[in-house]
């Protein structure tokens, strides 16, 4: 879903409902001027369920609209403050939105170099069926069965032109199974470094929009740690939010021991002291920071690492076909010879 669009409609709503105009209507007015799409339909219907009298929290049941979108919908209601929440949720979706545009775009390098590969090493192995018989027949004619050379009976294989589309079509599978799995994109996004970084700052954001629309820091660790389920930071978010609820003073105190979120992260967010929302702020902005600069950094190796890749798949190809037309010229001067 387009988090600018979504950010962009709440901004608008949120005025409407300070000018008195309800959220039904506006909603209503929002959807006609946009044009076809999944957020569209979604808010037509929501719109349409508020019309019928349904809260907002059982309205929002069972859209297909961010968990965090659905939860901040009914953090708005609970605290009779819609307009400061919906202003809320448009910054915190245009601060994440060029994140993960950004993240987005680097998922589809990958793919490419995926895609690429599957048609050169497809195209390589077609070729090589349709060259390796008359080549080999040519050889073997002019030198004897014993005299061929080494690589024939390795080009001479049918796994030498299919091993490396197989390998490609693996890859590229395994990493569209990893995409489309929700499980497998928040196991890795703990394992990899710029993704951590990205994760944290998101977790960052979230929780201070949380705590600006009126949350207490408990409650706010407990909707976190449910939007979180599944993920590595499950476990501190909930040592977090029992921690608060058993009264320790400071987030600080609640979050030591912490294995997941790292201690730089909780230190930034203790340095503002009583003012929790100042820290978190200050913690996404570094983390957002760290995550755009190691983007960068992988971009920068990225295009070589490509290009060695494919240059040791193209001369992996190449090489057999050398050793024979080598042997073929070697053929044609002994032809000449005897003439």
């Amino acid at each position: 879903m387009n988090t600018d669009e979504l950010a962009f409609v709440n901004r608008q709503l949120a005025g409407m409902l300070k000018s008195g105009i309800p959220m039904e209507v506006g909603l209503k007015k929002i959807t006609e001027s946009m044009t076809g799409s999944k957020l569209k339909a979604q808010l037509d219907e929501l719109g349409s369920r508020l019309e019928k009298g349904q809260l907002v929290d059982k309205a929002v049941v069972g859209l297909d609209l961010p968990e965090t979108y659905k939860r901040l919908l009914a953090l708005g209601q609970a605290s009779q403050s819609m307009p400061k929440v919906l202003i809320c949720v448009a910054d915190y979706y245009e601060r994440i939105g060029t994140l993960a545009t950004r993240l987005k775009g680097l998922a589809i390098y990958p793919m490419l170099i995926l895609v690429c590969g599957l048609i050169v090493s497809g195209l390589m192995a077609y070729l090589s069926v349709i060259l390796k018989n008359d080549l080999v027949s040519i050889t073997q004619t002019s030198e004897g069965a014993d005299g061929r050379a080494p690589w024939f009976s390795i080009y001479g294989s049918v796994w030498f032109s299919v091993f490396p589309m197989c390998v490609f079509a693996v890859g590229l599978g395994l990493y569209s199974f990893i995409l489309r799995s929700q499980k497998m994109r928040k196991y890795f996004s703990w394992k990899i470094p710029m993704l951590r970084d990205a994760a944290l700052a998101q977790y960052a954001s979230l929780t201070e929009v949380l705590l600006n629309s009126g949350a207490p820091l408990p409650e706010v660790m407990g909707m976190v740690s449910k939007l979180e389920n599944g993920s590595a930071m499950e476990a501190d978010l909930k040592k977090i939010e029992q921690s608060l609820s058993e009264g320790q003073a400071s987030y600080e105190a609640a979050s030591s021991g912490c294995k997941t979120i790292p201690g730089f992260f909780n230190w930034i967010v203790a340095q503002a002291d009583e003012d929790v929302v100042a820290g978190f702020s200050h913690a996404s902005s570094i983390y957002s920071g760290r995550a755009e600069n190691k983007m960068e950094a992988f971009l920068h190796c990225f295009l070589p690492v490509n290009i060695l890749l494919i240059g040791i798949l193209l001369l992996g190809f190449c090489l057999p076909h050398l050793a024979i037309l080598t042997d073929l010229l070697r053929m044609i001067d002994q032809l000449g010879g005897m003439g």
